[in-house]
C-alpha cells in the first residue's frame, strides 16, 4: 500500500470546504491547518506529497496561476511550511517527467489517484501553442492531452503538489513535531532521538496511513528512520 498523509484543508474565501467543490470565479482559493473531516490526502513519493485527487474542479490554468499556485507559492498547514503548485507533466508524451516518475515509484491504480472521468492541469504548455496547457488523467493515470489555459470544466480540476522547506538536521531537537519524507514514503510525528543514523519517531497514526519503506517499526511502538534514505525532513 502506498504511504499517504493526511494534512490540511481547503480554503474557498476563509471557509473550509469538501475536497473536490466546482470553483466560483474568483474566490480565493487557500490550504491550511486541517480540519477534521475535509483532510487532504497527500501521497508521499519522490520528496514531495502530491494530492491524490483534484481538490477542486470547474477550475481553469489562468484561474489557479493568478493565485500563485502554478510555479509555486508558500504556504503552512499544521506548522510546517511548503510550497505548493502544480506537477510538471511534459509538453510530449513519452518524456520523463515528475508526474509519470511518481506513478513508476507508487503505481498508477486508480484507487490510489483518483482518475477515472478526471483530468488535472499540469505547469507545461502545449509544445504548438502556449495558450494552451498540458492536464494528465481521465481514462487513467497516464493520460496526456491539452487543454485552452481559460477554459473550465467539471471533469478538469487542481491537483496540487507541496515541497518541504526544509529544517537543517543540526538544529533537530528533541519532542519537535516533524515530517520526514523519502523516495517512497513519508514519517510524521514527535521526535524522539536523533542519532548518526536515524531518526527515532513516536508515529502521529491520524496523519499516517501505510509504512514508509525507510522506516522501521520498533517494539516500543516507534520509528526507526534511515537518516541515509530521507530525502527532506520539517519540522514544525
Amino acid at each position: 500500500m502506498a504511504n499517504i498523509i493526511k494534512l490540511g484543508s481547503l480554503y474557498l474565501d476563509g471557509h473550509p470546504v469538501e475536497i473536490g467543490t466546482e470553483y466560483v470565479p474568483g474566490q480565493t482559493i487557500r490550504i491550511g491547518d486541517t480540519i477534521t473531516g475535509k483532510e487532504i490526502s497527500w501521497v508521499a513519493v519522490n520528496g514531495i506529497l502530491i494530492a491524490d485527487q483534484c481538490l477542486l474542479t470547474y477550475i481553469s490554468w489562468k484561474d489557479l496561476d493568478a493565485q500563485g499556485f502554478v510555479f509555486g507559492k508558500e504556504i503552512a498547514a499544521q506548522g510546517f511550511k511548503f510550497k505548493i503548485r502544480l506537477l510538471k507533466v511534459s509538453s510530449n508524451e513519452g518524456v520523463p517527467n515528475e508526474w509519470d516518475t511518481a506513478l513508476d515509484t507508487a503505481g498508477d491504480d486508480d484507487y490510489l489517484w483518483h482518475c477515472r472521468g478526471k483530468y488535472f492541469w499540469g505547469q507545461e504548455s502545449a509544445r504548438w501553442d502556449a495558450s494552451h496547457r498540458m492536464t494528465r488523467g481521465y481514462g487513467s493515470a497516464c493520460g496526456f492531452v491539452w487543454r485552452s489555459s481559460g477554459r473550465r470544466y467539471a471533469t478538469l480540476g487542481f491537483r496540487p503538489a507541496l515541497e518541504l522547506f526544509p529544517t537543517d538536521h543540526a538544529a533537530l531537537r528533541h519532542g519537535q513535531e516533524a515530517l520526514v519524507v523519502g523516495r517512497a514514503g513519508a514519517v510524521v510525528g514527535g521526535l524522539i532521538d536523533a542519532t548518526a543514523y536515524d531518526l527515532v519517531i513516536q508515529p502521529n497514526a491520524d496523519w499516517l496511513i501505510g509504512e514508509a519503506d525507510f522506516a522501521a517499526n520498533m517494539q516500543d511502538g516507534t520509528l526507526a528512520v534511515d537518516r541515509s534514505r530521507i530525502i527532506s525532513i520539517a519540522t514544525a
